[in-house]
């Protein structure tokens, strides 16, 4: 399917809510009254990559069943899925360990094995071993999970034929309805772990985050049924006002009804508030990116090139975090915003280019001709390949 350019630029901003948020952290500055809690709700990006990777990844399902296209080919997929997380992670990973051996008095050291192979194999999200500079990977045992997911969820969504367009057509209603029952479930478990065991591995699990994986199937569902003509939904709004709306719920989630915006525990509804605020802010802003008109600065090499580097953006900044830290010889808490944010954003944009251009995308294309059904006439240029 054709690459959605203005998703580029939407990853980049979520990597870019995470980084802010974890300098805001080291720094001490999202302990500060006013723009404390607005840096501390970068977490949020988190819940954008959740979304974003559930309407890419559900689209073509949605697609196959809506206009009687071709099935996704699974072989493919599990290609193209392992070649955009795993290169650009072990040397991410290896980085990390290389730290931590180097400076175990500060980092905690590299631990025992199960530590290091939970992390080799992605596991961390189980397990809740974790490094310093590696506290964000766990999301990607949850992306991988979901990752395994989806094929599950195609082929109970296509059924077991393999005929394209031998399905019937699906009940957009009953479906919207299953997927807003998925996401109340997931907002409902954040709440009752808040109340009853507290944060842990089913919190962050697809399970704990189902609303957030449920926000960007709705999206890829709609938009999907808009452009194919299926289901004459009207027009959500033009991508400026679901921007805007998005800036509002964004505004709410730094407020004390999402619960606090350091370390202590929330109560069960501010754990339950907060995940819809979430889920809300990742469903705006997905429809928003698949909803602005294409244009010259949309299909511009800067925006490529922030998609491009968004994951190692997401890879990278708490170890180049952690490494400003270790030269200046700073305690955690402490430090000038600026003067830290500064040198990170360096160091991290400095290593996800490098990762872009020497690894993954490399690999991304390699995988992509490996995998494709029919190769593009001579005269074609190759397509540049989606995440």
């Amino acid at each position: 399917m054709p690459r959605i350019r203005q998703i580029d630029l939407l990853r980049c901003v979520a990597a870019g809510l995470v980084l802010l948020s974890h300098v805001g952290f080291w720094t001490g500055a999202s302990k500060l009254d006013t723009v404390g809690p607005l840096l501390a709700r970068g977490d949020s990006g988190v819940a954008v990559f959740f979304a974003l990777s559930a309407f890419l990844l559900l689209r073509p399902w949605y697609a196959a069943r809506i206009d009687g296209g071709p099935r996704p080919r699974v072989r493919a997929y599990a290609v193209r899925r392992a070649a955009r997380i795993l290169p650009a992670y072990w040397p991410a990973l290896a980085a990390v360990l290389l730290v931590a051996a180097l400076f175990p008095y500060a980092t905690g050291g590299i631990g025992s094995f199960g530590t290091v192979l939970s992390h080799v194999l992605l596991l961390q999200g189980y397990t809740g071993a974790d490094y310093q500079a590696f506290t964000q990977s766990w999301s990607l045992t949850t992306e991988v999970t979901f990752y395994a997911l989806v094929p599950l969820l195609g082929i109970a969504l296509l059924g077991r034929s393999r005929e394209a367009g031998a399905s019937r057509p699906l009940d957009v209603r009953r479906h919207l309805a299953l997927l807003g029952a998925v996401a109340a479930a997931g907002v409902a478990l954040q709440g009752a772990a808040a109340a009853w065991s507290g944060p842990g591995a089913l919190t962050v699990s697809v399970l704990g985050h189902a609303a957030w994986f449920a926000a960007g199937a709705a999206v890829a569902l709609t938009v999907t049924l808009r452009r194919s003509g299926a289901w004459p939904a009207p027009a959500p709004g033009t991508a400026a006002t679901l921007v805007l709306a998005a800036g509002v719920v964004y505004l709410l989630a730094a407020t004390p009804l999402a619960g606090p915006v350091g370390l202590q525990a929330p109560t069960a509804v501010e754990a339950a508030t907060k995940e819809a605020l979430y889920t809300a802010l990742a469903g705006l802003l997905v429809l928003a990116s698949v909803s602005a008109a294409d244009s010259a600065w949309s299909r511009s090499a800067v925006v490529g090139w922030l998609g491009d580097i968004s994951y190692g953006v997401f890879l990278w900044h708490l170890l180049a975090l952690q490494v400003v830290y270790l030269v200046t010889d700073r305690e955690l808490f402490t430090g000038g915003f600026w003067l830290v944010l500064v040198p990170v954003v360096g160091l991290t944009v400095a290593a996800a280019s490098l990762s872009a251009q020497l690894l993954e995308q490399p690999i991304l294309r390699a995988a992509h001709r490996a995998t494709r059904s029919s190769r593009p006439s001579p005269s074609s240029p190759a397509p540049r390949p989606r995440a």
